[in-house]
């Protein structure tokens, strides 16, 4: 996790909150400096473009996801249990209202043009990779049955961003009650566990 000093905190928070209102072409610099309550020496000292504030932001996207990346598979340990625990990980991630604000903050800078979106395709490449790796796991230690771990792997994350984040992302609306995620991750292991024991 990088460590950030009370002032780089505060204006990576105030860009946060520019860029999520703004966009990142609309805010300035002067604004940020205004929400952040600094100088503009100051903001300019630790960034010195509203690029470099945005790739902070990239930085702190990831570091919520990096987690998640680290979580082993086990074999001849229970599928299902951690199945479940890597959904509900996952799923506590979704459903974070810091997590889906700093989502539409890149994805809406993805897709403002392509140059941007293929500098951040590769910034998350490593984590795309690493969070197939479980998944790849899982079928070396033949627990996926006849599925392929990148079709698994794009199922079972698919599933989970379709049931707890993209309304909430691209729609806004109002954040999952707990038991209604506890619900849903239930749901989601037992439909993608049924379907690797029957091959269907």
């Amino acid at each position: 996790m990088t460590e950030l000093t009370e002032k780089q905190q505060a204006i990576l928070s105030a860009a946060v909150e520019e860029f999520a209102q703004r966009g990142l072409q609309a805010t300035t610099m002067e604004a940020i400096c205004a929400a952040a309550m600094v100088s503009k020496r100051t903001l300019y000292k630790h960034y010195a473009t509203k690029e470099a504030l945005f790739d902070a932001v990239v930085v702190s996207l990831i570091e919520r996801i990096q987690p998640i990346t680290t979580i082993q598979f086990i074999p001849n340990y229970d599928f299902e249990i951690q199945l479940r625990h890597l959904a509900e990980s996952a799923v506590s991630l979704l459903a974070d209202e810091d997590y889906i604000k700093l989502s539409r903050i890149v994805m809406i800078e993805s897709m403002r043009c392509q140059a941007q979106a293929n500098r951040l395709n590769c910034k998350f490449s490593q984590c795309e990779a690493s969070m197939s790796l479980w998944f790849e796991e899982a079928s070396r230690a033949g627990c996926l049955g006849t599925f392929s771990a990148p079709f698994a792997a794009a199922f079972f994350w698919g599933a989970l961003k379709r049931l707890t984040f993209w309304d909430q992302a691209i729609r806004w609306q109002a954040p999952l009650q707990t038991d209604v995620l506890d619900e849903f991750v239930d749901q989601a292991c037992k439909l993608f566990c049924h379907g690797v024991a029957t091959g269907c």
